[in-house]
């Protein structure tokens, strides 16, 4: 048997059966017995089972829709927030890894050179002879003064005078020094032993260890005029005069000049030097 369509009135204004809510059946004009308004059919609590399963499944769906949608908005908050999360805990090896990635990233790319690195600055180094040099200079002055004194000794004295300054120039040698005095000194030394190739090698040395310094050039000048080679000891002369040596009652009765003396180009380099010490 079919069960009677039933329905509630909507006009809650003035109308007790829908103020109750009451489930009317419907009328055959198909209005509410109490305001006459028109009513609309529906299903009473007790509908078929087929009604009951359609609520139950709409009643899921929008369930799971909602939970759906609470997970969508979290995934979309930790998103948002993911800058800001706590790093996660790095182990010893993770360390050294990034620090190896770091140095890498700090290399120049290949075939780009370095930047340069700043100039480090040196600390002046004194060019003048130690205390134990000066002394070996001085002693092997004593021996040539010495040999000049007593011609029976003066042989072991000029050896003697050579080992001072032999010593003196290996001393500075391996400071990284040349000392042109010693050069000068031994070059004497050897002139007057009559070993003119070595007295002309080390008075040359002199020169290129002090190029400032007039009593170098003036000895140089003054071997090239004992052995007669005055063509050659103009040059040194010439250069001792200009570096300041103007001492004229040498250049007068020096013996070692007297070729040189003799030469007309000498009167000319005194000249040109403001020097007429000849007369």
């Amino acid at each position: 048997m079919a069960q009677a369509a039933t329905a509630r009135c909507r006009n809650r204004v003035n109308c007790d059966l829908a103020l109750r809510a009451e489930l009317i059946e419907i009328p055959q004009d198909g209005r509410c017995p109490e305001c006459r308004q028109p009513l609309q059919t529906e299903a009473n609590s007790s509908g078929s089972a087929t009604d009951e399963a359609r609520r139950k499944r709409i009643r899921l769906i929008v369930l799971s829709g909602g939970a759906v949608s609470l997970c969508l908005a979290g995934l979309l908050v930790w998103g948002l927030q993911g800058t800001d999360a706590p790093a996660p805990e790095v182990t010893g090896m993770d360390i050294a890894s990034m620090e190896a990635s770091n140095i890498k990233q700090l290399e120049p790319p290949a075939g780009e050179s370095p930047p340069p690195l700043p100039p480090v600055a040196l600390e002046p180094v004194s060019t003048a002879p130690s205390l134990e040099t000066q002394q070996d200079i001085k002693q092997g002055m004593v021996f040539v003064s010495l040999a000049k004194q007593n011609p029976k000794t003066r042989s072991e004295n000029i050896q003697n005078a050579l080992v001072e300054f032999d010593n003196a120039i290996k001393k500075e040698e391996a400071q990284g020094r040349c000392f042109a005095i010693a050069y000068m000194n031994r070059g004497v030394a050897y002139w007057q032993d009559k070993k003119l190739n070595l007295a002309e090698k080390d008075l040359l040395k002199a020169s290129e260890c002090d190029p400032k310094s007039p009593i170098v050039f003036y000895n140089l000048a003054s071997y090239y005029a004992a052995i007669n080679k005055t063509d050659l000891a103009l040059e040194p002369l010439d250069k001792a005069l200009d570096l300041g040596f103007k001492d004229c009652d040498v250049l007068r009765k020096d013996s070692d000049l007297k070729n040189l003396r003799k030469q007309k180009d000498f009167r000319r380099v005194l000249e040109k030097h403001s020097l007429f010490c000849l007369g």
